[in-house]
This record gives structure tokens, C-alpha cells and sequence, in this order.
């Protein structure tokens, strides 16, 4: 599923949460992500066999709760292009990203052209109460939104 597809077991609770007593229940979370519905459609349906052999064959009971789903948002490409653009202008390093939070823009996606701009984080660590970013990354952050916006501004009479 790669180049842009990822997973992860974000949060596990294992009972007794003992390191020398074998579990008897396990409750964890799996996040995947993708830009393409169909991708992640196969990484779930992937997921859900491969869940459903193992305890098959170890006579194991489960459950799965599915408690979100977000399909893919594709930005606008003229709103991403003028982030991009303004990235270069001022010197910025940048680069596409995909990513699947949830973000506030994928709703305002759907009523209004919308992208992006993403600020790295101290030691890559996001989405996380530690999650820290540099004055000078939050500069650069608006510096791009500015001039995207002014960029794409138009007067309406």
C-alpha cells in the first residue's frame, strides 16, 4: 500500500498487564490512512482477515469496533499550488504530506477551496499534549499562509 498509505496501534491496554502472565484480554486501536478510498478499503479489509485467521486458528473471541472513518479529502489543487508556490518564493523548504486526522480544513473543504500549511514539530512529535514548535517555524507557517491568501485574494463587488 505504499508510497502513501500508513498504520499504526496507537493505544493498546493488555489485561492483566503483567510482564509474566500471558494476556487474557487485549484492547488496542489500529489507525491507517491513505489518499485513495480504495486503498484504504483493502488495508481494512486486509486488517479484518488477517484478525479474523489468527483467532480463528487460536480459538480466540473478538471484537472489532469500528468508532471513525474519514475517506480521503483531495485539496483544492490551486490553493495547494499557491502554498506551495509561496513555500518557494520566501525560501522554504517544503514538501507534500498526506494526512488523515481529520483536520478542521477537510470539513471546510467541502463548501470552500481549502489546502494546508504544515509546520514540523520539535523532535517530529505531533499530535501529542508534548507537542512543541519553534517561533521561528510558527513565523514561517504564516509567512506561507499570508502570501498563499494574498496570492489567491480576489475583490467581490
Amino acid at each position: 500500500y505504499q508510497p502513501d498509505a500508513v498504520g499504526a496501534v496507537g493505544h493498546m491496554e493488555v489485561y492483566p498487564n503483567s510482564r509474566n502472565i500471558i494476556a487474557g484480554r487485549t484492547v488496542f486501536t489500529i489507525d491507517i490512512r491513505s489518499p485513495e478510498k480504495e486503498v484504504l478499503d483493502a488495508m481494512d479489509g486486509r486488517i479484518r482477515e488477517g484478525i479474523d485467521t489468527i483467532c480463528d486458528a487460536l480459538d480466540i473471541k473478538y471484537q472489532i469496533d469500528q468508532v471513525g472513518h474519514f475517506d480521503p479529502v483531495t485539496f483544492d489543487a490551486g490553493c495547494v499550488k499557491a502554498v506551495r508556490d509561496a513555500a518557494e518564493r520566501l525560501g522554504y523548504t517544503h514538501r507534500n504530506i498526506v494526512s488523515g486526522a481529520g483536520h478542521d480544513a477537510c470539513w471546510i473543504n467541502r463548501v470552500a477551496p481549502t489546502a494546508m500549511v504544515m509546520c514540523p514539530c520539535v523532535d517530529g512529535l505531533s499530535h501529542n499534549e508534548a507537542e512543541e514548535i519553534t517561533k521561528e517555524w510558527a513565523a514561517a507557517g504564516a509567512d506561507v499562509l499570508f502570501h498563499a491568501v494574498v496570492d489567491t485574494a480576489v475583490i467581490v463587488e
